[in-house]
């Protein structure tokens, strides 16, 4: 298998979503660092006039500034990685990538040690701890991803940012919780928290070194290497170890250095972390020097020789930051293996060159900062062959590198080949583009003119909407008045209708009873009437028997009319019979005197029949009117008793009628109650509408406002278009 299809293989293994958000974690932080790399510089470069010059007044404004600028970017790197990882990684799920970065971010403040007083360990947020920064960043996006279907969800009218923040508030508050909550337990019952046993697991792995021989050096050498290929601080991971290990060791070189000056001593110890500072990490971790001279040597990568360029002068004085991060050397999987082969290949070179006595050995503390070459000649106590260690050390560096950077530089070269395509097929776009720049800049500047006076007229009509909407609110407000008043009205009317099915029970009774009044007081006039009946026929007959009774008296008149006449002749016969005619006188009287009496009685019976005859025509009258009467009283009556038995069927059907009433009644307030909630929510809307439409009516005039400035601005831009175009072409032709 190919160095090639191997290198394949390794980026198919590191093109996963948590490697590719590190990686650009790390690259979009570049500029804080190289920053931060800088003011490190000035502060701690070892040149004599430096170190001058920034003890002075205004070196010392220089050196407090530069100490800012460190604290606003190297020592918070933990804080940048944990959200700038969180903002990649949480994009990588299509997240709010800000409020991923934030619950990053976040939940790692809340793992990070405190210090006495209640605050944070400066340590903990610089780069040695971007191990716990990266690895909470993960669990926190990972949470975060895993919470986000637990999300508030509100009207869609609501401002976006305001939707966007109800949807993340679970998400977010869980995720920090678990992550503090886990951490709040693992301190309570071990005393450290999870940052600490980050550090404290790392450390154990790599504490078997063998009190600075050979073995546990190169396995020091390794750790640190492959920490810092993850983006941790492999110094500062492994510093705690290698005082333990070999920290007394300068001391005794030093001590014996003195008394006998002789640094070729075969008594003195050849590791130490002066050994490590001067002749592996020379321009940093993975002799970083190495890097930029083959860089140099052979790349025609134009992005990689300005990285090594840049990065170079920082190199001199053993600061790497922008190689590590620039190239970048973390998490490349080109760039592992002469990363890691590199620092352990040249340890073994020094142990095995001063183990032999061909260079003397470390004496002296040497600042971390000098330059190669020259540290090399101080370390050793002023001899050359320090310096000659270092220069074969940068050399063997080199030849491990070459091959790596060439593949890299190839790869470099590939892409920027393909970007210098893309940049020929942009002149000769831009080239067209100047020329329909040119043609449509006028066609542009109309329209957006026309744009502006419809802009105008929109606004226009905008403000007339929000003014429409604003009178509909107003009529919404008065209906939803109106719909109080109405259900209002509804219930008093619910109480009178149930007052009036009340009355109409008693008015029915009552008509009921008056019903049977009258019926029984028809039985009764029908009776009187049968009996008025009865009497006029009896009337009618005695009238009648008066009549005949008349006719008799007539014939007894006439009877005493003939006995008055008979009485005539008699007295007139007596008269001519003389004395025998005496007691026929006497008869004659007595004819006369019964013929008088029946005379009177016949008239005092004929007076009597008159006046009987009178009362009985009178009482026949009186008898025909009463049964006249009683007959229109009847039909009266008849006519009542209808009138009742409509008036119990009329008020059984209002009754049956107002129980309807009642019933669709509560119908009626329900629906009305909806109708007015309906016409509330309405009306909230309308007050809504019309806010967002003013809103939206000052947004259309101030985009007016600025399209007619744009006008302005497209016909100055059009010239500068067409200068920057013909500077960019002769540019790209230079």
């Amino acid at each position: 298998m190919t160095m090639e299809n191997i290198l394949q293989a390794a980026d198919r293994l590191f093109q996963n979503r948590y490697i590719i958000s590190i990686k650009k974690a790390f690259i979009i932080t570049l500029p804080i660092i190289i920053l931060g790399s800088i003011a490190s510089l000035i502060n701690n470069m070892p040149i004599d006039i430096v170190q001058t010059g920034l003890s002075t007044p205004a070196g010392q404004v220089i050196r407090v500034v530069n100490g800012a600028i460190w604290l606003g970017s190297t020592a918070i790197m933990a804080i940048l990685i944990a959200w700038t990882l969180g903002y990649y990684l949480g994009n990588t799920y299509k997240l709010n990538g800000t409020l991923s970065a934030l619950t990053s971010v976040s939940a790692y403040l809340t793992i990070c040690v405190r210090t006495s007083d209640g605050g944070i360990s400066l340590s903990q947020l610089g780069s040695s701890g971007l191990f716990g920064a990266i690895l909470i960043a993960i669990m926190a996006t990972e949470l975060y991803h895993a919470f986000s279907n637990l999300k508030i969800n509100i009207s869609e009218d609501t401002a976006e940012e305001v939707r966007q923040m109800f949807a993340a508030l679970f998400p977010v508050m869980l995720s920090v919780f678990c992550i503090a909550f886990t951490n709040g337990i693992i301190l309570t019952t071990s005393g450290k928290g999870i940052d600490e046993w980050i550090y404290t697991a790392l450390s154990l792995l790599f504490s078997a070194a063998d009190g600075g021989g050979l073995s546990g050096t190169l396995l020091l050498v390794f750790g640190i290497h492959i920490f810092w290929f993850f983006g941790i601080h492999g110094g500062n991971v492994m510093d705690s170890i290698m005082v333990s290990v070999f920290g007394e060791n300068l001391i005794h070189n030093t001590s014996q250095y003195a008394l006998n000056h002789d640094a070729f001593d075969k008594q003195l110890d050849i590791i130490s972390k002066g050994f490590l500072d001067t002749f592996v990490f020379m321009g940093g971790a993975g002799t970083s020097l190495c890097i930029i001279i083959a860089v140099l040597i052979i790349a025609r990568s134009r992005y990689m020789r300005s990285i090594a360029k840049m990065g170079g002068v920082f190199a001199l004085f053993n600061m790497n930051e922008i190689v590590l991060f620039g190239f970048p050397i973390i998490l490349n999987p080109i760039l592992l293996i002469p990363f890691l082969l590199t620092p352990l290949t040249i340890t073994l070179v020094s142990w095995s060159a001063m183990s032999l006595g061909l260079v003397a050995r470390v004496v002296t503390e040497v600042h971390w900062a000098m330059p190669p070459l020259i540290s090399g000649y101080l370390a050793t106590g002023g001899h050359l062959s320090g310096s000659v260690l270092q220069v074969i050390n940068i050399a063997a560096g080199i030849l491990i590198y070459l091959p790596f950077i060439r593949l890299m530089d190839r790869r470099a070269v590939q892409k920027e080949a393909q970007k210098d395509d893309n940049t020929a097929l942009l002149k000769n776009t831009l080239n067209t583009v100047i020329e329909k720049i040119n043609n449509s800049t006028g066609e542009v500047n109309g329209e957006i003119t026309d744009f502006s006076i419809v802009l105008e007229s929109v606004v226009r009509d905008l403000n007339m909407l929000s003014a429409q909407m604003q009178q509909q609110m107003q009529l919404m407000h008065t209906c939803d008045e109106y719909t109080r008043i109405i259900d209002t009205s509804v219930g008093n009317t619910d109480n009178s209708i149930k007052i009036v099915l009340q009355n109409m029970e008693k008015t029915n009774g009552l008509s009921m009873e008056g019903a049977q009044s009258m019926h029984q007081m028809m039985q009764k006039m029908e009776e009187t009437f049968l009996s008025t009946q009865k009497n006029n026929e009896l009337a009618s007959q005695l009238n009648l028997r008066c009549e005949q009774i008349e006719g008799m008296l007539k014939s007894i008149e006439d009877m005493f009319l003939q006995t008055a006449t008979l009485s005539h002749n008699a007295s007139i016969e007596v008269t001519h019979a003389g004395v025998h005619g005496k007691e026929f006188s006497v008869v004659a009287a007595n004819i006369k005197d019964l013929s008088e009496a029946t005379a009177k009685v016949v008239s005092d019976i004929e007076g009597l029949l008159q006046g009987m005859k009178a009362d009985t025509s009178d009482m026949i009258e009186r008898s025909e009117v009463s049964l006249r009467q009683v007959e229109t009283g009847l039909q009266k009556v008849i006519g009542a008793n209808q009138l009742f038995d409509e008036i119990v069927q009329n008020i059984h059907n209002i009754q049956v009628q107002c129980h309807a009433v009642l019933k669709h009644s509560g119908e009626v307030i329900g629906k009305l109650q909806q109708i007015n909630e309906q016409i509330r929510t309405t009306s909230h809307f309308f007050a809504e509408t019309a806010s967002h439409t003013s809103k939206v009516a000052e947004q259309v005039r101030n985009r007016s406002d600025e399209s007619k400035e744009m006008v302005h601005k497209l016909r100055k831009l059009n010239m500068e278009t067409s200068l920057m175009t013909v500077n960019a072409l002769e540019n790209l032709e230079s």
